[in-house]
């Protein structure tokens, strides 16, 4: 196999790796969003608004944690020359050579 084609392969079984922990976080989205709902009932004392809004707070970034990992996903199953550069660097070294004097 040829360098461009394991970087495939690995940038790609990232990717599904990826994806894999998305579906895990979205599993927890019906928790929050019930406890969302419950602490959105009227009639609340202090404690609820308060409850309300860390739930209201946890339910936006699990949503963003899950936007960012399938875009993620997405990068890395493209795997762009950004992605080539970035993850099989020149095999030029900057160390120094030993010269014979």
């Amino acid at each position: 196999m040829s360098k461009d084609q394991i970087l495939l392969l690995v940038s790609r079984a990232i990717a599904v790796i990826q994806c894999i922990t998305a579906i895990l976080e979205i599993s927890y989205l019906p928790e929050r969003l019930m406890s969302l709902h419950h602490y959105h009932c009227p009639g609340g004392i202090l404690a609820t608004d308060y409850l309300a809004r860390q739930y209201s707070t946890a339910v936006a970034f699990l949503c963003f944690r899950i936007a960012a990992l399938l875009v993620l996903a997405w990068a890395f199953w493209q795997c762009g020359p950004r992605l080539r550069a970035m993850l099989l660097p020149d095999d030029r070294t900057d160390a120094p050579t030993a010269e014979a004097s």
